[in-house]
């Protein structure tokens, strides 16, 4: 479905449809409720009495789970029906299993999935501590699933299939959002809602850190998520000093739907690794009315090169971007802040955001970078070897190192290959 964006733009001839299937990949910002197949979705839906606005594939594609959104606000609304099925631990586990087997299938390697737990729990029925065991059976049934076929065609020689967990707290929510909220927001109906949305991404962390400490469930960061312009990351401030002193990394969705001021608090008040989108981390326009800054292009080199040199990933979603932002839609694709996070040497990689909502495969991705900004092969060697170096991967340090080596050895062999033919 990449094609829909690259009206006027030439095939890269470097890069076979095959090539980019073969070779390994990571896809380190995948939303679980957002990459659910739309084929499951009604299943799902039928079978718990869930309403939806039509049951008919090719009417929901066109109504709910459009090819284009008005802003990221109307890009967020589909997920009240996929986050509506996923209240029970089959669903859960179900979804869970063929989204792992959705990107291994495509030469995914590495994945780490990420979703809200919040939005799942039922008070009384399904915990969150449930919620997330469910997810982990999933993806570990797929994981195991796929490293136990036989490896004919690469001999051994390719990278086993892994996965990491990354949970949600959601920036900003109301008793409407679920089960578990409309019981929380009932608990801490006095509470100011800044401090509840705190509140809940506190309980989240320590849970997850608890489950990964106890039970060895590969939960590898905290993320943030939802409406970015009038719900700033410091009000989750505590939970990310939490994460932080437990070792747990950070993510954080900014500059997705704000700006540089939302990139500014995410690194620093919460101490984020890698950033989601990062998409207007170069606009000075998305600044606050109010905002203090007086030199906004100083502003942003600054924040800029502390990025850089902290080698701090943005997790880049070409198709969701296009999706979300008219002004971007409207130009050339090759206008998108890619290709100048790449010219001033920032971490960067590639990523499907949402494989349903956005219609999109991390095959798709790749086809999109190549094309629009006409890669080489050593440019598209440093994407992928980011995503892989900026992992999350469970376990050592020294077996992710001996696991970024397989990989590239067999990225190589792949490259020999399709080369050769």
């Amino acid at each position: 479905m990449a094609s829909r964006f690259l009206n006027g733009v030439d095939r890269n001839p470097n890069f076979s449809d095959q090539l980019i299937k073969l070779i390994p990949k990571t896809d380190i910002h995948c939303h679980l409720d957002g990459s659910i197949r739309l084929e499951t979705l009604v299943d799902l839906a039928k079978e718990q009495n869930i309403s939806l606005p039509s049951y008919n594939l090719d009417e929901l594609r066109k109504t709910v789970f459009k090819e284009c959104y008005t802003d990221l606000d109307d890009y967020l609304v589909p997920f009240q029906y996929s986050s509506a099925v996923l209240r029970n631990a089959n669903a859960l586990e179900r979804v869970a299993f063929e989204v792992a087997e959705d990107c291994y299938s495509e030469g995914v390697r590495y994945f780490e999935v990420r979703f809200a737990p919040h939005l799942n729990a039922v008070p009384g029925e399904l915990s969150v501590e449930d919620v997330i065991i469910a997810v982990n059976n999933g993806l570990k049934r797929a994981t195991d699933t796929f490293n136990g076929i036989d490896d004919d065609v690469h001999k051994g020689e390719a990278p086993e299939y892994m996965y990491g967990i990354i949970v949600c707290g959601m920036r900003f929510f109301n008793g409407h959002f679920s089960p578990f909220f409309k019981n929380f927001c009932e608990i801490f109906k006095h509470e100011s809602k800044k401090k509840m949305f705190g509140i809940a991404t506190l309980q989240l962390v320590k849970l997850a850190v608890h489950m990964r400490d106890t039970l060895n469930i590969p939960i590898v960061a905290l993320d943030i998520a939802g409406s970015e312009a009038s719900f700033p990351a410091i009000d989750h401030a505590e939970a990310f000093q939490y994460a932080h002193e437990n070792h747990m990394n950070k993510t954080i969705h900014a500059g997705e739907a704000y700006g540089p001021e939302s990139i500014f608090q995410a690194v620093t008040a919460c101490y984020a690794e890698r950033i989601g989108h990062g998409l207007n981390m170069f606009d000075t326009s998305f600044f606050h009315p109010e905002t203090p800054v007086v030199d906004k292009q100083k502003y942003v080199d600054g924040i800029i090169r502390f990025i850089a040199n902290r080698r701090i990933c943005v997790e880049v979603c070409l198709t969701s971007n296009y999706q979300t932002a008219p002004k971007l839609r409207a130009a050339h694709p090759d206008t998108h802040p890619l290709k100048r996070m790449m010219e001033e040497k920032l971490c960067v990689c590639l990523n499907t955001d949402n494989r349903m909502v956005s219609r999109t495969t991390m095959c798709d991705e790749i086809r999109l970078a190549v094309d629009v900004f006409k890669l080489s092969r050593d440019d598209l060697w440093e994407l992928i070897s980011n995503g892989f170096s900026s992992s999350f991967m469970p376990g050592s340090y020294a077996n992710k190192l001996e696991y970024m080596r397989k990989m590239k050895a067999f990225y190589n062999r792949i490259i020999d290959m399709c080369t050769a033919a």
